[in-house]
């Protein structure tokens, strides 16, 4: 089990090395950050990109590869995306709080 973790874990980052643009963060957060995640838990995945605004290519480049990956590997990846001056704005929300207290940066 620990095995089948680390290779999608290690995928994960492979994919995020290819398609993660300069600038930009990735952070795994949730079940899987924390370690209680069950074998049908999702992969909660943070992007943030260093940019002033979110494009249609944004998903199609950074985000759909994930969702791709997850398809392939038969576990349910969630990238969620944000630009850097919205996730700073977004700074009050329980869900910023609770990525910063959790979430493990994976590039």
């Amino acid at each position: 089990m620990k095995s089948h973790t680390n290779k999608i874990l290690e995928s994960i980052k492979q994919a995020l090395t290819e398609h993660l643009p300069k600038g930009g963060k990735a952070l795994l957060f949730g079940s899987q950050a924390r370690g209680d995640a069950r074998i049908d838990s999702d992969w909660d995945i943070l992007i943030i990109l260093d940019k002033e605004k979110l494009e249609p290519e944004d998903y199609d480049k950074v985000s759909f590869p994930l969702t791709m990956l997850g398809w392939d590997l038969g576990v349910r990846i969630n990238p969620i995306m944000y630009t850097m001056k919205e996730w700073a704005a977004s700074c009050i929300t329980p869900f910023y709080k609770n990525v910063e207290q959790e979430g493990i940066e994976l590039v």
